[in-house]
């Protein structure tokens, strides 16, 4: 039977690559996946890279020297899951200021790209928010703003539970449903929206759900 195996990577870059420049970095993966960054930008207190290469069995699976830039500071991050024989998700965060970062999700299959998407970045570990035996990751697209007559009005900001499955991530859209509900008295869709303007009140149900995903991230289960 397959299983999904769930790796957080251990950040530890590895010295300089040959010819490469100075500010060349290798990180080692599990499952035998290296990741080489470059063009580093410093703004500390953390650093992000212009230049990202996956690499496994010595073959070259994905390669980006655009403007992107990769960001490895927060631990959470990467994240591998092996979803089949020889079959992998990768999730790298990307810094997209002034905007909320996001995750880059790589599928590779039999050490080659198959397709790449977003994801928000996630909050915490993965945890049983709804003690239903599958863990969830949880997460957001943007930052909310305020704004209106004393403040008063703020914007639709869904936070959205992915399940961690046999074949990889896959959007629980019953949680997401759910929990967005007790937020914002009913559920709008799964997008961000400045136009479906809520009472800046929903402000601290959002807060106090993402308190519930982070402590249940910390120690592994859901709120009881």
């Amino acid at each position: 039977m397959k299983k999904t195996i769930l790796i957080l990577a251990v950040l530890a870059f590895a010295g300089n690559v040959s010819g490469q420049g100075s500010d060349v970095k290798t990180l080692n993966l599990d499952f035998g996946f290296k990741v080489t960054v470059g063009n580093e930008d410093d703004f500390d207190p953390f650093k992000a890279y212009l230049y990202f290469k996956l690499e496994r069995n010595n073959a070259v699976i994905y390669e980006d020297s655009s403007l992107t830039e990769y960001q490895f500071d927060n631990k959470l991050f990467p994240i591998i899951l092996q979803t089949g024989d020889n079959r992998f998700e990768l999730l790298f965060e990307i810094n997209d200021r002034p905007n909320k970062n996001y995750l880059r999700r790589l599928f590779v299959d039999n050490d080659k790209l198959t397709g790449q998407d977003k994801l928000p970045t996630f909050e915490a570990k993965p945890a049983d928010i709804n003690n239903d035996g599958i863990k969830e990751y949880a997460g957001y697209w943007d930052y909310s703003e305020v704004w209106g007559e004393n403040w008063s009005v703020t914007d639709y900001n869904p936070i959205l539970y992915y399940s961690v499955t046999k074949t990889g991530l896959k959007l629980d859209s019953l949680l997401t449903e759910q929990r967005n509900t007790i937020i914002y008295g009913q559920f709008h869709g799964f997008s961000f929206s400045e136009k479906i303007e809520m009472p800046v009140s929903v402000q601290e149900k959002f807060e106090q759900e993402l308190k519930i995903i982070r402590q249940a991230g910390d120690c592994g289960s859901g709120p009881q």
